[in-house]
């Protein structure tokens, strides 16, 4: 009984819903409205917009309105800036005008620009965006170190949208820098803004990375965890390597021959790393060449090498922790020795003379060194690893002077991306020499009317692949006689040369360094 209960419960439940059901008329009174759309067209919103701060930026967009196809409603504008990086997420009204025309104030940062049209008679807004990168006129390009008349400068090469070159760029009061052979700048945007260094004869400092201002207080004897109580403080080198695994950033600096970790946030100097430690824990300072060598091609490589002038040996640190140098051992079969004293003992090992890194190959670095005795000049080429082994030896080569002629007084060497052909200078006279080779060759490509001051192969732009090289030369019979040349090579296992140089700018500072800025 209790299931035919059930059941007839079911059969009432079913028959009501299908009376209400029944009595349902549907009178088909619909009130539909159409809306009145705005519609924002492409042009103008395609592009990315690259603008220097005090440039005009000049919008006019293509609007239709689906309801109002002469545009004569009321309607309201806003375009609106919002910043990506330093200012993330703070919003900037740049006009409220239909026609964007605003004389650039923003600072500079990556902006995304919006702009917002209202149906004042609806309240809905439309929207649409685009990419705006606002940059200081020293905000992307080239820093352009060295001296003008026995004082030090840096000119700076804008290529932010066109190229525009910018003269006497660094600003200290009450203090004329002597000449700069060293200039550094921290690209990482979420470091302090006092992160461009300026090594100098008589001591280094530090600058803001935007206005290229400094003061006494930022001498970087200021920065030091602990004052090794030396009178100036000279940085020769400044290598960074950032690990795109854990987005840990090493910079590492030789001041007054000891290397240095900077830290990547405060740029506090810590206590030096040039020492061994002996089983006992006693550690030996001593003194390191001038220049690192490091590899920018492997991703997240954290090895550095450096030479220790004392022993006349190669050491190196690799890791995140850092305690001090490390010796390198030589194995059984080694064409040559990590220690230079054990191969030449009659010179009592090789002097440094200059060190390079490139992106030929693996990353491979070339240390150019001098036997004292005999003037003769070898070539250690050594790629700085990220797996293992750490560090590999590629070969040494002894300089034959018949075939290289001048190799040794060139002001800097480089080496092409291509084949690892290395750039030398003497005089006037720029060369390609194909070391490697037996019997090795050596090949002028360029004679300019004025010695080479400074010559690099970019590792740093979006040309880094492209074998591009910049030239500088310097007339010292006149002030001011500087200029500046770039050039892409050609190069194969048969022949090296480059194309027409082009004169990017005269009347520039005589150029012993450069760097790029890339915020």
């Amino acid at each position: 009984m209790p299931a035919l209960r059930l059941l007839t419960l079911v059969m009432i439940l079913a028959g009501g819903m299908a009376l209400v059901s029944g009595c349902f008329k549907d009178l088909g009174n619909y009130d539909y409205t159409d809306i009145n759309e705005a519609v924002i067209g492409d042009e103008g919103f395609s592009v990315p917009y690259n603008i220097r701060i005090n440039e005009i930026l000049r919008i006019e967009p293509d609007i239709t309105f689906t309801l109002d196809k002469e545009g004569t409603g009321d309607y309201s504008y806003e375009w609106v800036a919002v910043g990506q990086t330093m200012f993330r997420g703070e919003r900037f009204t740049i006009g409220t005008e239909k026609i964007l025309d605003y004389v650039m104030k923003l600072e500079s940062d990556n902006y995304i620009l919006y702009l917002k049209v209202k149906d004042n008679a609806t309240g809905i807004v439309y929207s649409k965006d685009v990419e705006l990168n606002v940059m200081s006129p020293y905000s992307v390009g080239w820093l352009l170190a060295g001296e003008t008349d026995g004082a030090g400068q840096v000119d700076m090469m804008s290529i932010s949208n066109d190229i525009i070159f910018y003269r006497n760029t660094l600003e200290m009061e009450g203090i004329t820098l002597s000449p700069i052979h060293c200039i550094w700048v921290d690209n990482d945007t979420w470091t302090a803004d006092d992160r461009l260094y300026a090594g100098t004869v008589n001591g280094s400092y530090k600058f803001d990375r935007s206005s290229f201002t400094g003061s006494e207080e930022t001498d970087i004897r200021r920065s030091f965890a602990v004052d090794p109580g030396d009178d100036t403080y000279d940085i020769t080198d400044i290598q960074q390597i950032i690990s795109d695994n854990t987005g840990s950033i090493r910079v590492a600096a030789i001041i007054n021959s000891r290397a240095h970790i900077i830290s990547s946030e405060g740029g506090l100097i810590e206590n030096s790393f040039s020492f061994y430690k002996d089983a006992d824990g006693n550690m030996a300072d001593f003194r390191v060449a001038d220049r690192i060598i490091c590899n920018h091609r492997q991703s997240g490589c954290r090895t550095m090498v450096f030479y220790n002038t004392d022993a006349k040996e190669f050491c190196y640190i690799s890791g995140l922790t850092i305690e001090g140098m490390k010796t390198l051992g030589d194995g059984e079969n080694d064409e040559f020795s990590w220690n230079t004293k054990a191969d030449f003992p009659d010179e009592n090992g090789l002097d440094f003379v200059y060190a390079v890194n490139s992106f030929f190959s693996d990353g491979q670095s070339a240390a150019i060194l001098k036997g004292p005795v005999s003037g003769t000049y070898y070539i250690y080429c050594i790629t700085a690893n990220r797996g293992e082994p750490s560090i590999t030896k590629n070969g040494r080569y002894t300089v034959d002077n018949s075939i290289a002629p001048g190799f040794g007084s060139s002001p800097c060497y480089a080496m092409t991306t291509t084949y690892g052909y290395l750039l030398y200078a003497s005089g006037n006279t720029l060369y390609g020499y194909d070391f490697r080779k037996s019997p090795q060759q050596c090949t002028v490509l360029r004679t300019f009317d004025a010695p080479i001051s400074y010559m690099m192969v970019d590792t740093e732009t979006d040309e880094k692949y492209d074998d591009c090289i910049y030239v500088a030369t310097y007339d010292e019979s006149r002030s001011r006689s500087g200029t500046l040349y770039k050039m892409q090579m050609v190069d194969s296992p048969d022949r090296i040369e480059t194309s027409e140089p082009e004169k990017l700018e005269d009347g520039l500072l005589k150029i012993t360094d450069m760097y790029y800025k890339s915020f």
